[in-house]
């Protein structure tokens, strides 16, 4: 049974890894075949059954996700202003763009998805509550999110979420209706609003408001990056949500209350065993937790283990931890096949079956304290350990002092905390929230200390093989003692923790365009250096450019070159400071950065700068004195980067009449590879610019479906009838380019990680084949 389940996820986890959905008749009948045979031939049986299971899983997660495939908005309706109505669902998030919320689709156009996810730009989060019916006007697109090196994939998670379509609400057509017919489910999210309504009430402005309400009603939403920060670089981030340690400990707390009264009153025990009714109470109380955290996949799976193992105690049976174990896993698959692109999923099944392997051995013991104190030690490597390879490979960080920051936060937290949070959201004068407030401040207080970066192993991304391997590795690790030579399997770590990084040599160079929606993030490495022109916006480069420097092993920048002081170049910059050593200043200081930890050196961008990095030239060509007066956008810096194997030219958001300046002072100005100026906007690109530069590869960095239609059809139209081949982020993702001695090369991520909910190109040649050429003399 448990490698049929192992078997049944693998074919799941290889439908999400294909780049188109395949047809699914001679998957299921190669299931029915395996089945058959399985029947009638022994020997063969438990490869047969595995074999069944990984074409069942295949073929089910591929009808799925043809089934919500069809349901995401036509290309036909992107753009459009529709009039929709529909009831929200669940509890609105604020976000920089306003509030957030799911809408239950009612009435709509048809092709119009049965769920959507919106955005408010003009009212606040308190004007959409659960349950409520509305018409709307709305304008949409389809899911889509960015890709980047080291980046989670957002249309991956809206395709799992089921969310169809997302979009803004407009300004005019709202109408809140009264011939709403309420649900169950839109009580208990009703019923959610409420409790997070009274923690925000009775805490105020506390410092951790936002973590109370997370560990009542599972909404982040109102915790704060400087958090989110401390809870990474220590290891405790799923203690502040509604983790699985969460909903196990409610159940045992609860069922073991119960299991005390039950057994005092002698005609409830005749009636039913004491034990009996403790474990249904268990579940009971585990199932309410996990519906009022909007029943996230950490939820589900303890869950679906603690009453798998409630129905087989009982049942009378006795199950092993590890049919356990499998039983929720496969239960969490087959309602969700998405759960397998999750990184979640991943931690929170992984780990939790590390420690089950770990504690494996002490089964049916009785053990004293001492036994008890260090098989609490066992379970805490065996948690960091299991949990090693998957931070490395999805976040390329591991925090060292994660096992005393547990050590301490587990049972404040989870012990403390969570209890007096859950019964504080139903006691009206709020002392118990303050108290529990109290204790969560002073327990982070004391963990503070061990979040320093000097406490946070950070690397290159390793290669996915590596995986197989660290598993091997984690599970001979945790053998019990005695068993010979265990430690040797450190040795299959190795891959992992030094993992293998494309040397570079003089005048060769790299540089990777970040796909940061609309605006700009410009990694340049050589050698022996890196370089960050523009940080990208405050949403998309705050989180994007941070988590692909990890994954490129960039530990600290030698320049950041911001190009002018606008929000899509320069929001970022902020959270990248706070994350990242950062020698120089290069060019403007934006407004956001005034209170921010600013590095020694500033300088000014000045045309006639120059520099060279091991073998690379670097030239500022832009901006002139003359340009001081003016705006922004006039002012971009200008980098030209030329090296044996080609140039690259970035021009920030400059326009026709600084492209004009550019090609009267500037003789040498043609470069093999193009960022276009102000995203491919209609006042730029002029003729002579583009005649002057003559760039083989002309890249536009913008957002998908974005409000300015950058790039302007007219302007990729003049790039094309120059002879240059046109490549967009919103489309093509990251962008890397290869300058060596031999030539220079292109390679986009959508190429590199090609998925079947992803649209394909309109321009297969150009897009997903690398385009390698020998420079030009230039």
């Amino acid at each position: 049974m448990r490698l049929a389940v192992l078997a049944y996820v693998a074919g799941v986890l290889c439908l999400q890894w294909q780049a188109q959905l395949p047809v699914l008749w001679p998957w299921l009948m190669l299931t029915v075949a395996c089945a058959l045979l399985a029947r009638q031939w022994r020997p063969g049986r438990v490869a047969l059954v595995c074999l069944c299971a990984f074409c069942l899983g295949f073929a089910y997660a591929g009808w799925r996700a043809e089934s919500r495939l069809a349901q995401w908005l036509p290309a036909a309706l992107e753009g459009e202003v529709l009039n929709v109505q529909g009831n929200v669902l669940g509890l609105p998030q604020p976000s920089r763009y306003g509030p957030r919320f799911r809408l239950q689709v009612t009435e709509a156009p048809p092709g119009v998805p049965p769920l959507l996810l919106l955005n408010d730009y003009t009212r606040p989060a308190t004007a959409w509550q659960p349950g409520q019916h509305w018409q709307l006007q709305l304008r949409l697109k389809r899911p889509h999110g960015s890709l980047n090196p080291g980046g989670s994939d957002y249309a991956a998670w809206l395709l799992g979420e089921g969310i169809g379509a997302t979009g803004s609400v407009q300004k005019r057509g709202r109408q809140l209706l009264d011939d709403f017919q309420p649900s169950p489910s839109h009580f208990l999210h009703a019923l959610r609003a409420r409790l997070a309504a009274h923690i925000q009430t009775s805490l105020g402005e506390r410092s951790y408001t936002g973590v109370m309400v997370a560990l009542v009603v599972g909404e982040q939403g109102g915790i704060s990056q400087a958090q989110w920060q401390l809870f990474r670089a220590t290891g405790i981030t799923h203690l502040v949500s509604i983790s699985g340690l969460h909903v196990t400990l409610l159940a045992g707390l609860f069922g073991g209350l119960v299991g005390a009264l039950w057994r005092r009153s002698s005609r409830l025990t005749l009636r039913y065993p004491a034990r009996h009714a403790a474990l249904l109470a268990g579940v009971l109380a585990a199932l309410a937790y996990s519906l009022l955290a909007g029943f996230s996949v950490p939820t589900q799976r303890t869950l679906f283990m603690l009453g798998t193992a409630a129905l087989a105690l009982l049942s009378g049976r006795h199950l092993a931890v590890s049919t356990t174990w499998c039983a929720a896993l496969a239960v969490v698959i087959v309602l969700d096949p998405w759960a397998v692109l999750s990184a979640g999923f991943w931690l929170s099944f992984l780990t939790v079956g590390a420690m089950l392997w770990a504690l494996s051995g002490h089964q049916g013991r009785r053990l004293d304290w001492r036994s008890r104190l260090r098989q609490w030690g066992n379970v805490q490597w065996a948690a960091t350990l299991g949990s090693l390879p998957l931070l490395l490979v999805l976040f390329q960080q591991l925090p060292l002092s994660s096992p005393v920051a547990n050590a301490l936060a587990i049972p404040a937290i989870s012990a403390v905390v969570t209890p007096l949070a859950l019964l504080g959201s139903v006691d009206p004068s709020g002392q118990l929230l303050v108290l529990g407030h109290s204790v969560l401040a002073a327990t982070l207080w004391l963990i503070g200390p061990l979040g320093q970066p000097a406490a946070l192993w950070s690397q290159a991304q390793p290669p996915a093989w590596t995986l197989l391997p660290a598993a091997l590795a984690v599970a001979l690790l945790l053998l019990p003692r005695g068993v010979p030579g265990r430690w040797l399997a450190a040795l299959l770590l190795l891959p992992l923790l030094l993992p293998r990084q494309t040397p570079m040599t003089a005048g060769t160079f790299r540089a990777t365009v970040f796909d940061v929606g609309q605006g700009l993030a410009v990694l340049v490495q050589t050698q022996q250096h890196a370089l960050l022109f523009d940080a990208g916006p405050e949403g998309g480069g705050g989180r994007v450019v941070p988590a692909g420097l990890r994954a490129l092993g960039v530990r600290a920048l030698d320049v950041l070159m911001l190009s002018h002081d606008d929000g899509d170049h320069t929001g970022g910059a902020a959270a990248l400071l706070a994350e990242l050593p950062v020698h120089t200043l290069h060019g403007a200081l934006p407004r956001s950065l005034l209170h921010s930890a600013l590095p020694a050196r500033q300088l000014p961008c000045q045309a006639g700068q120059h520099w060279v990095w091991d073998g690379v030239v670097f030239t500022l060509l832009h901006p002139t004195q003359a340009a001081d007066g003016e705006d922004d956008n006039a002012r971009s810096c200008v980098l030209r980067i030329a090296g044996p194997g080609g140039s690259l030219l970035i021009p920030g958001d400059i326009g026709r009449r600084e492209e004009a300046d550019l090609v009267a002072a500037h003789s040498a100005l043609d470069s093999d590879v193009l960022l276009m100026p102000h995203h491919g906007s209609h006042s730029a690109s002029s003729p002579g610019f583009i005649a002057a530069v003559s760039p083989q590869l002309a890249l536009a960095s913008n957002g998908y479906q974005n409000r300015f239609r950058h790039p302007r059809p007219e302007v990729v139209a003049r790039y094309q009838a120059a002879g240059s081949a046109v490549w967009r982020s919103d489309v093509a993702g990251a962008v890397t380019l290869r300058f060596d001695a031999q030539g220079w090369s292109a390679h986009s991520q959508a190429a590199r990680q090609p998925r079947y909910w992803r649209p394909s190109p309109r321009d297969q040649a150009s897009l997903m084949v690398a385009s390698t050429r020998l420079p030009a003399p230039r």
